[in-house]
Order: structure tokens, then C-alpha cells, then sequence
């Protein structure tokens, strides 16, 4: 049997240890999407085989405190999402309320696509959100502060090779540290957890790096469509050079998001679209990535700062931006509501179909400024709507609430 895989005595008929390993080999490619996003694949699985039914594989995802339970069944194309009970421990929370059931078919590489799909729909790909219920006796302030302190302040305190008090002393006193790090954790995004999520990063990076703090918005461009095509090229650069192992390749973000000859998918040049104010973006620009690339080299280390720029990337500010994990499903619910409603899409789409658009966003820089222009803000409907990505629900990010209570 294979080392990955734990059984009870083989029965008659049932698979090899090879075409076990296969079957494992088989269910972490489906489940690439959420390795990806943080989920920690399990040391060893569970398997069983019925004589009518065939091999059935079981795991469990963890993530900063979370967990998902895992159910594959290779000879019916089938793959379950699990909630996972916890009576008794109360440090790790169920990441589902309900199963979710996928059926896969026969290539494993377009189940993965599906389980990638469905994943993103639940906010599986995305850093958790979390809300304490009315009668749980631990605060999300609490629990979130807890998660902060494991996952972010001590592997800094780690990585500076001091005790935690001494760490947290100097990291306060950090006049331009601090004040970022309070801001995001206490207002922009109180709820998330330090998960470690290379697209959210990039978003992040995206957000603080190029379109806040810099003269980006002191240039603001003659659109808001053109506006956030920008953005969203910056966040595709970035993309490249987040990587959960080898961490932020900052000089990579700083050569890329600074060169003159850097253009959007349809060949404009993006410092000739800012003008006579590429200059001070330029700079401003390099300002930010080095400040914050000095508090990783400097202050906290590579895997905190994934975290925190994980957070930094999961702010109510981001919630409706291109890079993030539930990017398809919102579109997927903004081009729902409008058809339903008897909006036109825009031309070419209009003739092609919802399902040629849905195609497409998955790249919105190569969209024409038109047709972004109608996802941002659906034109015609009014305040009743149906909206776009400015305004649409769907983009509110999904919530899990807990119940955790004292133990005396």
C-alpha cells in the first residue's frame, strides 16, 4: 500500500497499492486549486473499497484553524466536500455547513477545473471571513486576534530571533509598521484570518503598491473603466511573482510595475496614458513596494508577510476586483440578474451569448473598455438596479459564522 494511504487488510478484488497511489496521485491534481489557496493536504488518507461501488479515498483540508473534509470516489467521477465535526476541539473550526457534491467525470483535468469553479463559489480560495454568533461566548475579535498571534506574530517574533514581548514592543514603536497593520487588522478587514493566499497577496500588493497610497489616484486616468483595467494589469503582474513557497519577488513587482514600456492587453502604453504624471507615479510607486518590502526583510519575515498581505488583499475595498477566488461567481451572479432581467449585454455578447462573456472576464483586460465599462456599472437600470460589480451583492465576500464557548 502506499505510505499516503492508510487501509485495513486488503480484500478480494480490491486495487493495487500502484493504482492506489494513482487514485491519490489523481485527487490532489483535483484538489490543486485549493492547495493553491493554503489548504494543507493531508499526511495520510483513509481508504476503503466495496466490491460494487470500488475505492473510496478520505482526507482532511486544514488552513489557519479551518478545516474541510474531503470524500473521493474515483469509478463514479464523484468528489465530496465535508463539514467536519469538532466537538471536543475547539481550536479547529468546520469550514462547511453542508456537503457539496461535484461530479467530475472522467478527466481529471477538467474536474479539476470544476472543483476549482465550485471551490471559488464557496469562498474556498479566498482568506476565510469569519462572525461569532449572537450566543457564542468567544468574540471574532477574539478568535481572529488569536489566529493573528499564531500565524503572523509569532513566526515574525521567530524570524527577528526574539521573545514575543520584545518583538511586539518594537513592532508598535514602527511609526510607518503599525499603523498599516492596526488599520487593516482593526477596520479594513476585522474579520479575516491570516490565511496564506498567493492571489489574494497579489491583490493586496496591488491595492497598497500602485492604486492607494501613490500618486496613482492624484492621476486618476479619464475613467473608471480604464481606471480599473490598469488595476487589473497591475494585479496580473503581481500574480507572477507571489508564490507560496518562494514568497514576494519584490525587485520582480518593482521592474514590472515601473517600466515605461509596460501596456495593457489592447497595446496602449500605461505611463503614456498617465502623461506628464507618469514620473511621480513612478516614484511613488517604488516608494510603497520598498517600504513594504522592508517590513518583510526587515520587521516580520516572508511567511508573515504572505499572511498579511493575504489580509491586506481581503479589505472591503477589494471585494468586488479582479484576482480574487470568487471573481467567476460574481460575474457569473451579475450576468444572471441582468438577462433575467431583460438588460441587453453589451456588443459583441448581445449575438455571442452570457456563457461567451463569462468566458472572457476570466481575462477583463482584454475586454474592450466598453464591456468592462457595462460590468462595473450595468447602464439604464437605475438605483433598483439589476448592478454591476460596484454595487452587486454577490461581491460581498461569504461569511462563516461560529459558536465557541468558555469551558469552566
Amino acid at each position: 500500500m502506499p505510505e499516503s494511504a492508510e487501509s485495513p487488510s486488503r480484500q478480494a478484488g480490491e486495487p493495487s497499492g500502484e493504482t492506489w497511489d494513482g487514485y491519490i496521485g489523481d485527487l490532489e491534481r483535483l484538489l490543486a486549486s485549493l492547495t493553491w489557496a493554503g489548504w494543507e493536504l493531508p499526511e495520510s488518507y483513509s481508504i476503503e473499497y466495496d466490491a460494487e461501488a470500488g475505492a473510496f479515498l478520505f482526507g482532511e483540508l486544514v488552513r489557519t484553524g479551518m478545516a474541510i473534509g474531503v470524500q473521493y470516489q474515483p469509478a463514479k467521477g464523484e468528489l465530496l466536500l465535508l463539514p467536519c465535526d469538532y466537538d471536543e476541539d475547539f481550536y479547529q473550526l468546520s469550514m462547511l455547513d453542508s456537503e457539496v457534491k461535484i461530479s467530475l467525470g472522467d478527466d481529471v483535468d477538467h474536474g479539476a477545473e470544476l472543483v476549482a469553479d465550485q471551490a471559488g463559489e464557496l469562498g474556498l480560495l479566498d482568506a476565510t471571513r469569519l462572525a461569532a454568533t449572537a450566543d457564542s461566548d468567544i468574540s471574532t475579535t477574539e478568535l481572529v486576534g488569536d489566529r493573528v498571534t499564531e500565524w503572523i506574530v509569532e513566526p515574525a517574533a521567530s524570524y527577528r530571533n526574539l521573545p514575543i514581548a520584545e518583538f511586539t514592543e518594537q513592532l508598535t514603536r514602527d511609526e510607518k509598521f503599525f499603523p498599516r497593520f492596526e488599520w487593516l487588522l482593526n477596520f479594513l478587514a476585522k474579520r479575516v484570518l491570516p490565511d496564506a493566499v498567493p492571489d489574494a497577496a497579489a491583490v493586496g500588493i496591488a491595492a497598497w503598491c500602485w492604486r492607494n497610497d501613490t500618486e496613482v489616484e492624484n492621476w486618476h486616468l479619464p475613467s473608471d473603466t480604464l481606471m480599473a483595467k490598469v488595476s487589473i494589469a497591475a494585479t496580473k503582474a503581481v500574480q507572477s511573482y507571489v508564490d507560496p513557497e518562494e514568497g514576494v519577488d519584490w525587485q520582480g513587482i518593482e521592474d514590472s510595475l515601473t517600466d515605461p514600456s509596460w501596456q495593457l492587453a489592447d497595446g496602449r502604453v500605461i505611463s503614456e496614458l498617465f502623461g506628464e504624471g507618469w514620473p511621480e507615479v513612478e516614484q511613488s510607486v517604488r516608494r510603497q513596494l520598498r517600504m513594504w518590502r522592508h517590513f518583510e526583510e526587515d520587521l516580520i519575515g516572508p511567511d508573515a508577510m504572505l499572511r498579511l498581505l493575504t489580509i491586506a488583499g481581503s479589505t472591503s475595498y477589494t471585494r468586488h476586483w479582479w484576482g480574487q477566488g470568487r471573481w467567476a461567481a460574481i460575474c457569473r451572479a451579475i450576468i444572471t440578474d441582468a438577462t433575467s432581467a431583460g438588460v441587453p449585454l453589451p456588443a459583441p455578447y448581445d449575438a455571442e451569448g452570457a456563457a461567451a462573456l463569462l468566458r472572457d472576464l476570466r481575462d477583463p483586460e482584454a475586454l474592450s473598455d466598453d464591456v468592462l465599462g457595462w460590468m462595473i456599472d450595468i447602464p439604464g437600470t437605475g438605483v433598483d438596479g439589476p448592478c454591476g460589480l460596484r454595487f452587486h451583492e454577490s461581491a460581498r465576500p461569504v461569511i462563516r459564522e461560529f459558536s465557541l464557548y468558555r469551558l469552566t
